[in-house]
C-alpha cells in the first residue's frame, strides 16, 4: 500500500514560498564588494593586470583582470578577512598585497548587510625589469616647443578617453620632430594595443634608433615583429636579446624570448628562459605554465614535467569546468606516458 501524505494547503504553500524568498533575500544581501584601481607609482592606471582574491586561510576565492581603466572588482562577498594580491607579470612591476576586513554586522549583533570597499594599489618597478631599466638610463632631447605641446595634448586626450585625437596629436608632433623618442614610443604602444603590429614595429624601430638603450622599446619591437608573422621571429629574437641584456630580471622578456625560441626549435634555450621567468615571478602565471607544458610534452618528451606544469596552470587559471575536465584528462595521459617511456628516451 502506498503511504499517503497530507496535502499542502494553499496557505502553507504561500508560507513556504515566502520563507524561501526571505532566505534568498538574506543570502543576496550578504553581497559586499571590494573594488579599486591599479596604478604605477606615477599614478598611471594599468590595464590587464591579474588580481586574485584570497580568503583568511589564504585560499583563492577568485581571479580577475583590471579593465581598460585599471579597475578590478570582486562581488558577492560575505563578512571576513580577505587578501587582494596584484600580480603585474606583463609589466615588470612588483607584486603587491593588501588585507582588509569585510564586516557588516550591526552593533546590536543582529543581521548582516552589504558594503562597498575600495582598495587601490600603486606598484613599484621590479629590480632588473623593464621599467627599472628605463629609469636607469639618462636620456634627454632638445624638443621644439610646438612638438612638445602636441605631445602633451595627445597625452591629455588619452587621459580623457579620446584615443583617436591623441594619436593624431602624436603623429603631428613626430612630423615636426621626427626623432621625438617619447612620442614614437607612445604611438608605438597605442598601435600595439590596437593590434596594428606593422605600425607599432615601425614606430618602435625608429624609437630604438633614437634611444638604443630603451629596454621597453626593444621588447615591444620584438613583440610586434613576432605578432606580424613567424618569418619575423629571428628579427624579434635579436630585439628581445638586446632588451634582455638591459633588463636581465624581466619575466616578461624571458617568457616571450623562451616562447619564440620554442617555436623556432631552440628547445634548450627556450627551457632555460622559461624556467627563469617562472622563478622570477612570485605567483603562478598561467601563460608560463602553459608554455612550459607544451615544451615538455610536445618537444622535450618530459611527460611528468609537462603534467606538473598543467597542474600549476589549472591552479593559476580560472577555467571553465569543461576545460578543466579536458586538461585533467591530458594530465592523466601524460602521467601514463611517463610510466611507459623508458628512462633516457
Amino acid at each position: 500500500m502506498n503511504p499517503s501524505f497530507p496535502a499542502f494547503s494553499s496557505l502553507t504553500k504561500k508560507c513556504l514560498f515566502l520563507a524561501a524568498a526571505v532566505v534568498f533575500l538574506t543570502q543576496t544581501s550578504l553581497a559586499s564588494t571590494i573594488s579599486g584601481f591599479v596604478y604605477t607609482k606615477n599614478r598611471v592606471a594599468i590595464a590587464d593586470i591579474d588580481v586574485e582574491l584570497l580568503n583568511e586561510n589564504y585560499q583563492s576565492r577568485g581571479r580577475t583582470k583590471t579593465d581598460s581603466s585599471g579597475r578590478y572588482t570582486f562581488t558577492g562577498l560575505a563578512d571576513g578577512y580577505y587578501t587582494i594580491r596584484v600580480m603585474p607579470f606583463r609589466y615588470d612591476l612588483e607584486d603587491q598585497e593588501a588585507t582588509l576586513e569585510v564586516t557588516t554586522i550591526k552593533i546590536t549583533g543582529s543581521g548582516q548587510g552589504n558594503a562597498y570597499y575600495t582598495q587601490d594599489f600603486y606598484l613599484s618597478p621590479k629590480r632588473g625589469g623593464l621599467e627599472a631599466a628605463e629609469l636607469g638610463v639618462v636620456f634627454a632631447q632638445d624638443i621644439p616647443k610646438d612638438a612638445r605641446e602636441l605631445y602633451e595634448a595627445g597625452l591629455a586626450s588619452f587621459s580623457r578617453n579620446r584615443p583617436d585625437e591623441g594619436i593624431v596629436a602624436l603623429r603631428n608632433a613626430i612630423t615636426i620632430f621626427p626623432t621625438y623618442f617619447d612620442a614614437l614610443a607612445r604611438l608605438g604602444r597605442e598601435m600595439f594595443t590596437r593590434r596594428q603590429y606593422g605600425d607599432s614595429a615601425q614606430m618602435y624601430m625608429k624609437a630604438v634608433e633614437v634611444n638604443p638603450k630603451s629596454a621597453t622599446s626593444l621588447y615591444y619591437l620584438g613583440y610586434s615583429l613576432h605578432n606580424i608573422d613567424r618569418q619575423y621571429n629571428k628579427a624579434a629574437l635579436v630585439a628581445l636579446t638586446s632588451s634582455l641584456k638591459l633588463a636581465p630580471a624581466s619575466p616578461q622578456v624571458l617568457f616571450l624570448t623562451g616562447k619564440i625560441q620554442r617555436i623556432e626549435g631552440d628547445y634548450a634555450n627556450s627551457e632555460k628562459n622559461l624556467v627563469q621567468a617562472k622563478k622570477l615571478t612570485k605567483a603562478n602565471v598561467p601563460e608560463i605554465h602553459s608554455e612550459l607544458a607544451q615544451l615538455y610534452g610536445n618537444n622535450l618528451k618530459k611527460y611528468n614535467e609537462a603534467a606538473d606544469e598543467l597542474e600549476l596552470y589549472l591552479k593559476a587559471s580560472k577555467v571553465a569546468a569543461a576545460e578543466q575536465t579536458q586538461t585533467r584528462k591530458i594530465i592523466s595521459d601524460l602521467r601514463e606516458k611517463a610510466k611507459n617511456t623508458p628512462k633516457g628516451q
